[in-house]
């Protein structure tokens, strides 16, 4: 009778531990999490350029909800856009790129200087 009630006392002590570690990481304040992808280079953007300690840039692009968010949030379409078209439609801000086509849908784009810490272009067009 002993051992059955240890291993279930046991059972029920473990349980908490077994949820909290189902549980996902919660985010940073109110952060959600972004889909996207950078590139590291040197030189300019379209170059092939490798990176070097005194020449490092990282050029961001992230998709989904808040590339959709920030595209209807940073002003009208750009008159002179990279692809002029129905399927394209690009704003600016700054640095900052918002593009929306037909097939990928919104994405952004936004670059950093990584030695001087400030913003700047993060696509080529």
């Amino acid at each position: 009778m002993n051992a059955r009630m240890v291993c279930l006392v046991s059972a029920f002590a473990l349980l908490p531990l077994a949820h909290a570690a189902d549980k996902k990481e919660e985010g940073r304040y109110l952060a959600k999490p972004l889909k996207g992808d950078y590139y590291v280079y040197g030189g300019s953007i379209g170059d092939k350029t490798p990176p070097t300690p005194k020449d490092r840039k990282v050029s961001l692009m992230f998709t989904g909800p808040l590339a959709q968010d920030l595209f209807d949030h940073i002003g009208p379409d750009a008159k002179d856009s990279c692809r002029p078209g129905p399927d394209y439609r690009e704003r600016n801000r700054g640095d900052l790129t918002c593009t929306w086509t037909k097939e990928h849908g919104y994405s952004c784009y936004f670059g950093l200087d990584a030695r001087t810490g400030k913003s700047m272009h993060g696509s080529t067009c």
